[in-house]
């Protein structure tokens, strides 16, 4: 299992399901660049291109390399426990799915994203599912 949370975790990482999103700040606060933010402030990130960043993530970010959520017993690493809180429901649906189905994409060329209120794919994503 802790490969597969690594695939969970690197997916969400490229492909946040909200690459957009903004906090009000509920009291005066230091951000853990020394920042400072005040009671009120409107504070917006973007979790889609944080997971791209090179000086977050090394030279790879753009790649899909579950590893780097590993250690080197090949255990996963979280960075927060808070982070991603539906990780043991990915966990088991994802398990399910690859266990009884094998999936081949039937996209041909490039996927595009379009960003709304959450990431989507432009034209959806074809996807056969064989019962295994």
């Amino acid at each position: 299992m802790h490969y597969l949370h690594a695939a969970l975790s690197e997916t969400l990482r490229l492909y946040p399901a909200v690459p957009l999103d903004a906090k009000h700040c509920m009291s005066d606060d230091t951000l853990p660049d020394g920042f400072e933010v005040k009671k009120g402030d409107l504070v917006s990130y973007q979790p889609f291109a944080m997971g791209r960043m090179k000086f977050l993530w090394g030279e790879d970010a753009e790649e899909f390399r579950p590893e780097r959520w590993l250690n080197e017993g090949g255990n996963f690493e979280p960075v927060s426990p808070f982070k991603f809180t539906a990780s043991r429901q990915m966990k088991i649906i994802a398990a399910m799915l690859l266990y009884f189905f094998k999936f081949e994409s039937s996209a041909h060329g490039s996927v595009n994203y379009r960003s709304m209120l959450t990431l989507q794919i432009d034209g959806g994503l074809c996807i056969r599912a064989m019962h295994r």
